[in-house]
This record gives C-alpha cells, sequence and structure tokens, in this order.
C-alpha cells in the first residue's frame, strides 16, 4: 500500500499554520515550504511535541504554488510555510490521491 493511501484519513485538509498551537492535532497536513525564493509542496507531519516537513516527489506548477503564497499576503523572497490553498488541496486530490497503485 502506499504511504498516501495508509494516511488518507490522517489528513488534515482543514490544518491552518496560525493555529497549530492553539488546537495541536496530530495528523498530516500540506504546506507550502519557501526556502531560498524556491517553493516546495511539503507534507507536514505533526506529532505531539513535533512538526516536521518533507518536500514531495511530485510538485504543482511553482505558479501555483507562488499564487497561493501571495494570496495569503507572502512572497517568495521571504523563507517560511504557507498553508495550501484549495487550487493545491485539487491538485493533491487529483495527482496524488486518486492514482493508482
Amino acid at each position: 500500500m502506499k504511504f498516501f493511501d495508509e494516511i488518507r484519513d490522517s489528513i488534515l485538509w482543514d490544518f491552518r499554520l496560525e493555529e497549530e498551537f492553539k488546537n495541536r492535532r496530530i495528523g498530516y497536513a500540506f504546506v507550502i515550504d519557501v526556502c531560498d525564493k524556491n517553493p516546495v509542496l511539503a507534507i507536514y507531519m505533526i506529532k505531539k511535541h513535533l512538526s516536521k516537513t518533507q518536500p514531495l516527489l511530485d510538485q504543482p506548477p511553482r505558479e501555483m504554488m507562488i499564487k497561493a503564497v501571495e494570496e495569503q499576503g507572502g512572497n517568495i523572497n521571504h523563507d517560511r510555510l504557507f498553508d495550501i490553498n484549495a487550487e493545491i488541496r485539487n491538485w493533491l486530490e487529483e495527482n496524488i490521491f486518486n492514482q493508482k497503485s
């Protein structure tokens, strides 16, 4: 079974970074990790006392991620994490979760 099939029920689609420590939930989310002006879609693993990102092998178009960052008032000139938007969620559902093993 693929990793994404195994974690499907643990995806926190409504996760927002600004709420992470107010109402900590264990599971997986997706974020845009900007480092050195490069936006990368990453899985965000949330444990009881730890959170970490792991870039996905398959990536949506760069323009899609830049748009999501800009919608949040950010830009790719500053390293930080950003929430995904509905367009990236749709991309994930079509390209990652609907793939056949």
